[in-house]
């Protein structure tokens, strides 16, 4: 019989989101957290597939290529961009 989180005192916890790496500070926050004196043992369950839309990419792509990304105040350009989460980072970087 295996021996779950549950037998050994701890509540265990459901995080419906894909782990965050190197550290997800739900993980750390309900690792530290009590609830009526149990320790909560968090468990993390993917819900969403997150991929890389080529069009949308390509966009960003042919923005920096032909300088339409950048501080003069011409029509037609943007004056920066805003990176909202790991991934848009993540997918610039693999521009």
């Amino acid at each position: 019989m295996t021996v779950t989180a549950a037998d050994a005192g701890s509540i265990p916890i459901f995080l419906l989101k894909t782990k965050s790496i190197p550290h997800d500070g739900y993980e750390e926050f309900f690792s530290a957290a009590k609830l009526e004196g149990h320790e909560l043992a968090p468990t993390f369950v993917p819900v969403l597939e997150h991929k890389l839309l080529e069009p949308g990419l390509d966009t960003v792509r042919q923005l920096l290529r032909s300088q339409h990304i950048n501080n003069s105040n011409d029509e037609g350009t943007y004056g920066g961009m805003i990176f909202t989460s790991q991934r848009a980072v993540e997918a610039f970087a693999s521009l």
